[in-house]
């Protein structure tokens, strides 16, 4: 069995343009392999927010990030070796890479879920309608695949007044 990590960015701030999540292979042989990619609302204060359009991309050649903030790696046995050259974040900008393009468009609300009402605002936080991408097993479908010098990448493409932010995991198998 192939060992499992998930990438986790939380309480990334919704901004124009923006790098929300990126997971970065930069190992000359391990090769990761998209599983999950999940997205939820954490809002605890109100929000008058938009409607985002977001993307989930995949670079052939890694852009360039500014001013980046980590991202949080947990690995599904303790026993699993961290990958050795990956990187885990999100940031303000990007520039340069080559886009292979878009493997899913979603559009999400980024005003506060209340508990009482079931708006898209609540039921965007559950599964499986806060899920992105998901690998369907078996034997003819590949997952995204993720090689040296590659990223797949949660894009806030939004033009408008955005406000709010979000949790995003992305599940990965490293082989």
């Amino acid at each position: 069995m192939a060992e499992t990590f998930t990438a986790s960015f939380q309480g990334v701030t919704f901004v124009n343009n923006k790098p929300m999540a990126a997971v970065i292979n930069a190992h000359a042989t391990e090769v990761f392999k998209i599983r999950k990619v999940v997205i939820t609302n954490p809002q605890t204060v109100a929000a008058t927010g938009v409607v985002n359009q977001l993307d989930l991309r995949v670079y052939t050649t890694t852009p360039t990030f500014t001013t980046t903030v980590a991202g949080t790696l947990v690995e599904h046995d303790s026993n699993n070796t961290l990958p050795t050259s990956g990187t885990y974040q999100s940031a303000a900008s990007i520039s340069g890479g080559v886009l292979a393009g878009s493997v899913a468009r979603v559009f999400w609300s980024s005003d506060e879920p209340a508990v009482s009402v079931a708006t898209a605002d609540e039921l965007q936080n559950y599964v499986p309608l806060n899920t992105i991408y998901e690998w369907q097993p078996h034997s003819d479908v590949q997952p995204i695949t993720i090689r040296n010098g590659q990223c797949i990448l949660l894009f806030n493409v939004t033009v408008g007044t955005p406000a709010g932010n979000m949790d995003v995991y992305i599940t990965f198998t490293k082989e």
